[in-house]
């Protein structure tokens, strides 16, 4: 397995090697094409692997923003890039799928190979930091619809790659030392459009430089992670246009990109969420409703006509996930789910020149993250809470659904927990709602235990965000489990015009944190009235925000028995230890205390190292090595105060951990944890033995 190399060029590099062992072509594409669909029994028992290795599409965690596939111009079929990880070798498969939408003819397979792509962040004024997260832009188009166009990485580096629907090879079409991304066609088809950011591998370079003489310890720093500064910002995107006949390869303006792709001047306001453009010149998009209220209620707005067509329906200020126009008049809506819709995604059809608002074509607690018009169908990718994703067809005149391309058949065979929505409002009238799955055993008058998974619940019931907490495993060993989607905003924050001032409105007494943990414990008083759960054996997990919820629920609340988190902390040392870009922004726009500031009565709700004196649930840390800096001190907090804390650092990892050899190790030991502490229940695995042993010691050294 990889680990963090110690020469500059790893900074560009880091992202792109995931293990260090890869199934060749052949054995993959058997891993990658869905078995043939079998009459389900719901016999089997779900195990760690049927989660592991489910063939995926798309971004796991996206909110029906980004692409999971792409229509051919003339609708027949769809393409994406399935993937599939391999926990053995510790390395995933990919593929080029190629789906006909006839529900008739068998997928295909137009390549196979390739390496993990990781997605690259710049928090807080530094540059190329991993998030784990993978890059997953579909295959494109090419304007006749015989080839496809898409990123594949080998060897380290992504390249730009083509194959025909002919059976030809598939070919790699660049030789670039930079990383490519949003890639385009031309509307001629004789090129092909991609972005790139050379100066940051000029800026890596320039490092390298500047080592021999000492590192400016300044802004540049992302010090929780790295001994050495990234590039400095602004560096920007170049537009590069690849010439197929040629290979000629040049920078172009953002002008001539539009012009080569055709993009028509359609003169959307700057901050147009999604839009949409009728043959026939008809305009609809998304706009904050209010100007000087950029990150408040959202509207919709329609000119149809020439004319501007007022909406007055309750659909026109739903979160609108995407539109489209079918002919010249008839407009479709997608509604997003969230904490005040119940998280139901909804299709409505306007007809804006003859009808006064839209029309509700379905509903659906589904989660559809990714739709597309296709003639007179939707095709769309959809999850439910027992399923996981597949592409489906939806006539939008009936709200019928029909399944085209399904990557885990074999799925219906095993027996899972059932799962019910829960919606509520807290005290503070404050609604949300969660995801209730109970054990495939339960039966009437049965309380079980009850694990909290956060922080977003859409869609296949999986591991929550980051998928470390496997929700059907922990059903399956008898637990309830609440995967809890966190509230809206409070409005004060909502109507403040940047994320940092919102940031400060949320720190000030910890409102933020106060109003979500409020939400989540009328989440968990609801599943204790269900007469499912026993409250006195609960459970807390998270990653990201939800590890701050968990903070904040074992500082403020007794009912907690044990709690994991994946990621840590939210302390005192975060004013320095990130770096002093992030620290900079913390205290100054966020309102934290400075470094060397007598701050414990500021961070007395939130902290765990303030707290640790008094702190004795058992709490188990899943660290990526390229974060645990940050829980150092609360882990040595804790260990000092006797508190039962374990800490497991992960090589070669990010804020969401992407090695299907550690999700494995992870999945296995949160359920040994809980089961040890909330259960009593030891284990028969040898290997679990040393662990054990541990756990047992900390549990005879508490009071």
């Amino acid at each position: 397995m990889v680990r963090h190399m110690i020469g500059a060029a790893a900074l560009a590099l880091l992202a792109c090697m995931t293990g260090v062992a890869h199934a060749t072509p052949s054995a993959c594409g058997e891993r990658l094409l869905p078995p043939s669909p079998r009459a389900a029994t719901g016999q089997r028992a779900v195990a760690a692997r049927d989660l592991i290795e489910l063939r995926d599409f798309g971004m796991m965690f996206d909110s029906a923003k980004r692409p999971a596939f792409s229509l051919s111009p003339d609708g027949r079929y769809a393409s994406l890039i399935l993937r599939r990880a391999d926990p053995d070798t510790d390395s995933y498969c990919f593929g080029v799928m190629l789906v006909a939408l006839d529900g008739r003819t068998a997928p295909r397979l137009l390549d196979v190979g390739g390496e993990f792509i990781q997605a690259m962040t710049d928090p807080y004024g530094v540059t190329g930091v991993p998030s784990g997260l993978p890059v997953t832009e579909p295959p494109i188009w090419s304007p006749d619809g015989t080839s496809l166009a898409y990123l594949r990485r080998d060897k380290g580096q992504a390249q730009i790659w083509r194959v025909g629907l002919d059976g030809s090879p598939a070919k790699q079409v660049t030789s670039l030392t930079t990383e490519p991304r949003n890639l385009a066609w031309s509307k001629d088809g004789r090129s092909l459009l991609f972005t790139t950011r050379r100066l940051f591998d000029a800026g890596v370079a320039e490092i390298e430089r500047e080592g021999r003489s000492g590192y400016l310890y300044d802004e540049r720093f992302w010090s929780v992670a790295y001994a050495r500064p990234t590039p400095r910002l602004p560096l920007p995107t170049e537009i590069n246009a690849l010439d197929l006949a040629t290979g000629e390869n040049r920078v172009v303006t953002a002008d001539e990109s539009a012009a080569m792709k055709g993009d028509a001047a359609v003169g959307f306001p700057a901050d147009a969420g999604a839009s949409a453009t009728s043959p026939s010149g008809n305009r609809a998009w998304v706009a904050s409703e209010r100007a000087d209220l950029p990150r408040g209620p959202t509207l919709l707005r329609v000119e149809a006509d020439g004319k501007s067509v007022p909406c007055t329906s309750s659909a026109c200020r739903e979160p609108i996930a995407a539109l489209w126009w079918s002919g010249a008049d008839t407009l479709y809506i997608l509604r997003g789910g969230n904490a005040d819709n119940g998280g139901r995604s909804a299709l409505y059809r306007w007809r804006p020149s003859a009808e006064p608002g839209p029309r509700l074509l379905l509903e659906t607690d589904d989660f559809l993250p990714g739709c597309a018009l296709a003639g007179a169908t939707l095709i769309c990718a959809r999850e439910t809470f027992t399923h996981p994703r597949a592409l489906v067809r939806f006539d939008p005149a009936t709200g019928s659904s029909t399944t085209v391309f399904d990557p885990n058949p074999e799925f219906a065979q095993v027996q899972l927990g059932k799962v019910e929505r829960l919606t509520w409002a807290d005290r503070d009238g404050v609604r949300t709602y969660g995801d209730l799955t109970l054990p495939p055993t339960h039966k009437a008058g049965e309380r079980h235990p009850l694990i909290i998974v956060q922080y977003i619940s859409r869609g296949f019931q999986r591991g929550g965000q980051g998928d470390e907490y496997p929700i059907q495993l922990l059903a399956a060993r008898g637990y309830a489990v609440l995967n809890f989607q966190w509230p809206a905003d409070a409005p004060e924050a909502a109507a403040k015009a940047s994320e940092e001032a919102a940031q400060r409105v949320r720190v000030r007494n910890w409102s933020g944190r106060r109003r979500i943990f409020t939400a989540l414990e009328a989440g968990i008083d609801t599943a204790i009235a269900r007469d499912v759960v026993n409250p006195e054996l609960i459970g807390i997990t998270g990653l990201s925000d939800g590890a701050s919820t968990v903070q904040f629920a074992l500082n403020n609340s007794p009912r907690f028995k044990a709690a994991i988190m994946s990621s840590c902390c939210d302390e005192p040392n975060v004013v320095f230890n990130a770096g002093p870009g992030y620290g900079n922004n913390v205290v100054q726009g966020v309102g934290y205390p400075p470094a060397g500031a007598d701050s414990r009565e500021f961070w007395r709700a939130q902290s765990i190292s303030v707290n640790a004196d008094h702190l004795r649930v058992p709490l188990l840390m899943n660290l990526p090595d390229g974060e645990f800096r940050m829980a150092q001190e609360p882990f040595a907090a804790l260990k000092a105060h006797g508190a039962p804390v374990e800490m497991y650092v992960y090589p070669d990892e990010w804020h969401t951990k992407n090695h299907p050899a550690h999700r494995l190790a992870i999945y296995r030991r949160n359920i040994a944890w809980f089961d040890f502490w909330l259960l009593g229940l030891g284990s028969s695995d040898p290997e679990r033995a040393a662990e054990i042993a541990r756990w047992k010691a900390m549990r005879s050294a508490l009071p």
